[in-house]
């Protein structure tokens, strides 16, 4: 007879003792793999995970998922391959483009249009080492400012793009010391090339310097449109004032009259300017997203907006709006025919996923 020595088992937890939260359950893992990533949904060529494939039969198209674009019924312009030399700084891995995506939030603040606001938590930060998160106490707050900075103050943000090329560029290298300057240089030549907020911005600017000695009551809209409105007299009349044809976008009535989602460019009250030339963006407004993060929307790319609706070819939907939730998860997913600018942005991905 041979004697089997016992295995000590491991002193079990007094689990009425312990809270649930601190009881060792690492025996109890499994290991589960997700697989590749490599089915692609027809209607808008997503990447999905086998796992998200339909598990019942419907009538929606085959090969669509719900979750990326609705089966196919919705329809969004798809991002564009950045400009250079955005492209080679999000996606490249030499030192400089390494360092860019690192402090690519200190970058995008530099070159958007509108500030932001929030309460940060800087709890997670004060951990150590680890992963990084982007944490903040209530909501997210996007802010326009004046066209023209007060006496004595330098210019900041949209109030840069006023300047030509190379007045920006030395503007913005010395509020950012610790960036390189041809790179600030070059990525604003990059902007001034492709960016169709700039031109909006100088005809604002042009217009409220004319008539603001003229006009005691006057204001300058960006509306939901992207239409330059220019509102004055006593009446707040209202004129369009020119701009190029591949900002404005072609939307229903209903949201080409003034109303609380315009972008209040410029305004004089009385003969005094209110709040001193800051206002709250409306998240509704195409603009409130590709205003700021100008590096992940260097061409202007609308954001959500209330006319944004679903097709419906089977004639089967009832409610064809597209929610903010159903637009944002479609922005979110990794495609085949659009380049993952999001993905790569790190810690401003983290800021665009909390803010949207």
């Amino acid at each position: 007879m041979i004697a089997v020595p016992e295995v000590a088992q491991p002193a079990r937890q007094n689990i009425n003792s312990v809270p649930m939260a601190f009881i060792e359950h690492r025996s109890e893992w499994m290991g589960h793999s997700l697989r590749s990533m490599n089915l692609c949904c027809s209607g808008c060529q997503t990447l999905h995970w086998e796992a998200e494939r339909p598990q019942h039969r419907t009538r929606a198209r085959a090969g669509t998922f719900e979750a990326c674009c609705k089966h196919g019924d919705m329809i969004v312009e798809r991002m564009r391959p950045l400009p250079e030399p955005l492209n080679t700084l999000m996606t490249g891995q030499d030192s400089q483009s390494r360092l860019f995506r690192k402090h690519v939030r200190r970058w995008n603040a530099l070159f958007a249009f509108i500030s932001i606001r929030f309460n940060a938590d800087h709890r997670t930060g004060q951990r150590g080492q680890g992963v990084q998160l982007f944490q903040i106490h209530g909501a997210v707050y996007h802010q326009q400012g004046p066209l023209v900075p007060p006496a004595g103050r330098d210019a900041l943000y949209s109030q840069i793009y006023l300047y030509d090329p190379i007045q920006a560029a030395l503007a913005r290298s010395a509020r950012a010391t610790e960036l390189d300057e041809r790179l600030i240089a070059s990525v604003t030549q990059m902007l001034q090339t492709v960016s169709p907020f700039i031109q909006l911005y100088l005809t604002a600017r042009e217009r409220f310097a004319q008539l603001s000695e003229q006009e005691p009551n006057l204001r300058i809209i960006l509306d939901p449109r992207l239409s330059l409105i220019l509102e004055s007299g006593a009446d707040m009349r209202r004129e369009n004032l020119p701009t190029a044809n591949e900002v404005a976008m072609i939307l229903p009535e209903e949201y080409g009259r003034g109303g609380f989602r315009d972008i209040v460019l410029a305004e004089r009250i009385n003969g005094e300017i209110p709040n001193n030339g800051f206002s709250i963006i409306n998240s509704n407004h195409a603009s409130y997203l590709p205003l700021h993060y100008v590096l992940l929307f260097p061409y202007g790319e609308p954001g959500w907006h209330w006319a944004r609706t679903l097709e419906n070819g089977s004639g089967n939907r009832q409610n064809l709006r597209i929610s903010q939730r159903t637009f944002f998860r479609f922005r979110l997913h990794t495609r085949t025919d659009e380049p993952a600018t999001h993905m790569r942005s790190q810690r401003l991905f983290q800021q665009f996923v909390v803010d949207a």
